[in-house]
């Protein structure tokens, strides 16, 4: 059986690798793309499209079952508006998922549907990397602070920046960040003292700056749609066994509520609240604890493939049928 994972193309999706994994695993074929590479898909009418949700009037072809899988609500002006174009317009799939309740509520869909939580989850790998003693980690950069994630003024992380070089300052601190700040943002800080962009690079080498780094720092928006997502690098971070430092975003004190991580919080700018690094005492995370993390065990905890699988057999079951009766 196909399956055909549709997305915006506009972002980063980590689910992607997972879906594919754990459905290769369970003997389905797996292809992805925006939809003009959908358009060109010759299997349209055998596959089961899941769909990372943007907003899809239509789809063209006749999936044999359509899942509509909302991994974040809209962003940027009037964002509640367009969540509710999608809510009235989006074509109706078979099921729908969502990453928590808190955006299933959100969303407000009334017309019986049926649903499903897939919360986020972390590479099963990164479990192993949490204890791996590997020479090559050397190489890269590493900090007494380190950061992955968006550097954009729209999650207000210049504010943290600004903190940064604010701050009083102790020997040896610097602050490591991974990922593609904006071009303003890089210029005005890129000469800050302590302050390391190293841009982005693979997800095993990030999280290996993270493991070498002293305290991971997460820091997440506090509005929408952020304050109904989970925190990714929260979860990455804590699945290391790190000492993580977090602002008071709603989503990351939920998180560590929930799943019991451990995490010294500060107020949203961060460091114009962090006490000198010789007298931080914050707890490492136990990895042990975390396992339930593992993408592997998020997807099939969801419950999504056993509403696959009988609607898959119900349609050759009366494929059969048909032929049979044919003869």
């Amino acid at each position: 059986m196909k399956v055909f994972i549709l997305h915006p193309g506009k972002a980063n999706y980590p689910e992607i690798s997972a879906y594919t994994t754990f459905l290769v695993r369970h003997g389905f074929e797996v292809f992805e793309g925006n939809s003009e590479v959908y358009a060109r898909f010759p299997s349209k009418g055998e596959c089961v499209l899941w769909c990372l949700m943007g907003f899809y009037r239509a789809h063209a072809g006749g999936a044999r079952f359509v899942i509509h899988d909302y991994r974040s609500l809209s962003l940027g002006r009037l964002a509640w508006v367009k969540d509710g174009i999608k809510r009235t317009f989006n074509a109706r799939p078979n099921l729908r998922v969502f990453q928590n309740e808190r955006m299933r509520a959100a969303m407000g869909f009334r017309d019986g549907i049926p649903s499903a939580l897939l919360p986020m989850g972390v590479p099963d790998w990164i479990f192993n990397l949490a204890y791996e003693k590997g020479a090559s980690a050397q190489t890269l950069p590493a900090g007494r602070f380190c950061y992955i994630g968006e550097m954009s003024r729209e999650r207000g992380f210049d504010k943290v920046l600004s903190a940064w070089r604010d701050a009083p300052r102790e020997a040896g601190d610097s602050f490591v960040l991974v990922g593609r700040p904006e071009p303003d943002i890089y210029e005005a800080f890129r000469h800050t003292k302590g302050l390391v962009f190293v841009g982005r690079v693979a997800q095993s080498d990030a999280l290996q700056i993270v493991r070498r780094s002293v305290y991971a720092i997460c820091y997440f928006p506090y509005h929408r749609p952020h304050c109904f997502q989970t925190p990714t690098k929260l979860l990455e971070y804590a699945a290391l066994g790190k000492r993580i430092i977090c602002n008071d975003a709603p989503s990351n004190v939920l998180a560590c509520a929930e799943l019991n991580i451990r995490s010294l919080v500060t107020g949203p700018s961060i460091f114009d609240e962090l006490p000198p690094a010789s007298q931080l005492a914050i707890e490492d995370n136990d990895p042990r604890g975390l396992r339930g993390l593992e993408w592997t065990s998020v997807i099939e905890r969801s419950g999504v493939l056993s509403r696959i699988e009988p609607a898959l057999s119900a349609r050759r079951w009366h494929g059969s049928v048909r032929v049979g009766s044919s003869a």
